[in-house]
């Protein structure tokens, strides 16, 4: 049997207290390339979520989280125009399947099977209950 260690739970941080970037692949992607990017903590997670009406987070919420967490390529408030308008909406849907997937722990495979909201969603209220 072997045990948890702590190390596996939390995302490691640098001196300053800041979580370092994590290679995430992008498993949506024929090619499979790799980004960075930092988490979303579990109160970013669930105000995304609470602020989502359907059931799925927007194309203007994914785009925030894209800015603000893909660290390697990085974008800013610069590029937002175009990745709303002239970005290939399979890498901005891949960008931020990675970022929630990595920052949940749930593989993107099942965040494109089972939708996004509904699986976080879930783990929130189960981790809320506990």
């Amino acid at each position: 049997m072997t045990y948890l260690k702590k190390e596996e739970i939390f995302f490691d941080r640098d001196g300053e207290g800041n979580v370092i970037p994590i290679e995430v692949t992008l498993t949506t992607l024929p090619d499979k390339p790799m980004i960075k990017v930092t988490p979303l903590t579990k109160g970013e997670l669930a105000d995304i979520m609470s602020k989502s009406k359907d059931s799925e987070t927007n194309v203007e919420t994914d785009i925030d989280v894209i800015i603000n967490h893909c660290k390697e390529p990085s974008f800013t408030e610069d590029d937002r125009v175009g990745l709303m308008s002239a970005a290939k909406i399979v890498y901005t849907n891949a960008i931020a399947l990675a970022i929630f997937s990595i920052s949940s722990g749930i593989s993107q495979k099942q965040l494109v099977d089972e939708g996004k909201k509904a699986v976080i969603e879930k783990e929130l209220q189960n981790f809320q209950t506990q």
